[in-house]
């Protein structure tokens, strides 16, 4: 059995946990929000919730002034000590264990990343080391095309290789494979569950990499919780938290947790985000890309920990770097494009200037800057129409630097039916 939670743990458990009941009556437990005003409105008082256990903390409640909390209601739910009793041995003596918001264990990074939205209790198992190593977050689509699920393996099986924790929800699909990539080839992992932890946390597949504390399973959920989709929409929220830089595999556009959470952490902008943006692309990463995402290249491959050292602060650029303009306004791939084709479009205007100057003096020109992504939109054969939509630039536009690409030798035609392709592969799968 584990030892006991802190007593600000059991505190926070009285006040914010259901205690395995359903919890129908007059007091209720504390939501995120009502927790972090009353932990504010104690720490003025130089108190902390384990005050609350004994007669001079829980006295200063007649002085209680917050919106949506009154010292009935935190009496009534302070005093389900049985309860409390009976559910912590039970879930302690399933090796499971509790930290709140006020204990040292509790990952700092997770506090600075959500602030009052960290969760006020955090149930786990495994070592609660793995919670403060930060990591590379990989998550994506429950339906992933074989692809993506290859994709999502070998860059878990990479991250073991160079000693960087995986963070993902531990769900079916992209995420779990990521994860379980990581620990069969002896790396760390973090799984952050939109659930209670009963029944993982007992699953034959978790079993060896818990006991050796390669895997850590996480939720801010009771343990007998069940999935909700809300649940799921939150939960992506701490996945973000507790690393120091995410990869969308691949994502719906516009719906579906994984979109939520990546554009949410692009609002942020506490943490960088990349996207798969080779092979075949899902329509939300080609989304993600638009609206502020990196695209994952192959150079990361062999160090991964240069996905961390981009600050999140810089606007992305398009695709493959194309340079910022001077006013540092964060744009759209369509924005930016047609910024850098609006002077050539059309028949009757010249060839565009120079846009700068490279460091050997070879002047560069806006097909310059695009080659990098018109090398990544061919990592599949598209035919001119197809390119020029992806690009969002007029037809004539793409077949002048389609035939540019080709006389460069960086892009190569094939027959029936006509279509482009790079000439070589950004990220290959390796040979079997």
């Amino acid at each position: 059995m584990l030892a006991l939670p802190s007593p600000d743990t059991q505190a926070v458990l009285l006040l914010c946990s259901n205690l395995g009941t359903r919890n129908d009556g007059p007091a209720k437990p504390l939501t995120t929000r009502q927790f972090s005003a009353l932990a504010k409105w104690l720490q003025e008082r130089g108190l902390g919730p384990r005050d609350l256990l004994h007669d001079r903390g829980r006295s200063q409640l007649a002085q209680l002034q917050l919106r949506d909390l009154t010292q009935e209601a935190l009496e009534g739910l302070l005093e389900r000590g049985a309860a409390l009793g009976l559910m912590v041995e039970r879930w302690t003596s399933s090796g499971i264990w509790i930290i709140s918001r006020d204990d040292a264990g509790y990952p700092a990074r997770l506090k600075e990343y959500l602030q009052a939205a960290a969760p006020p209790l955090l149930y786990g198992v495994g070592s609660q080391e793995n919670l403060q190593q930060g990591g590379l977050a990989i998550v994506g689509s429950r339906r992933a095309i074989e692809e993506d699920l290859e994709f999502a393996r070998r860059t878990g099986s990479l991250c073991a290789q160079q000693k960087i924790c995986v963070i993902s929800g531990a769900a079916k699909g992209i995420d779990s494979e990521a994860m379980l990539a990581a620990v069969d080839h002896g790396g760390r992992a973090v799984g952050v569950l939109a659930e209670g932890l009963a029944q993982a946390s007992v699953a034959n597949v978790h079993h060896e990499a818990l006991l050796d504390d390669r895997l850590t399973l996480v939720s801010p959920y009771e343990p007998q919780s069940r999935w909700f989709p809300y649940t799921a929409m939150e939960r992506n929220k701490l996945i973000y938290g507790f690393a120091n830089a995410a990869l969308i595999v691949s994502s719906l556009e516009e719906k579906g947790g994984t979109w939520a959470g990546a554009t949410e952490a692009l609002k942020i902008r506490r943490i960088p985000l990349y996207v798969k943006a080779t092979g075949t692309v899902s329509d939300g990463n080609s989304k993600l890309l638009k609206v502020g995402a990196r695209p994952f290249a192959e150079e990361f491959t062999t160090d991964l920990s240069l996905l961390m050292q981009v600050s999140p602060e810089t606007p992305a650029q398009y695709a493959m770097q194309i340079p910022a303009y001077e006013n540092g306004d964060v744009q759209t791939a369509e924005s930016v494009i047609g910024e850098m084709t609006s002077s050539t479009s059309a028949p009757e205007q010249p060839e565009p200037a120079a846009t700068h100057v490279s460091e050997n003096g070879r002047s560069r020109d806006a097909y310059d800057n695009v080659v990098p992504l018109m090398l990544e939109v061919l990592k599949e054969p598209l035919d001119e129409k197809s390119f020029a939509e992806k690009l969002n630039i007029i037809p004539a536009q793409a077949k002048t630097w389609l035939k540019r690409a080709i006389e460069e030798g960086r892009v190569r035609k094939l027959a029936k039916p006509a279509r482009y392709i790079t000439t070589g592969p950004l990220f290959a799968k390796p040979r079997s």
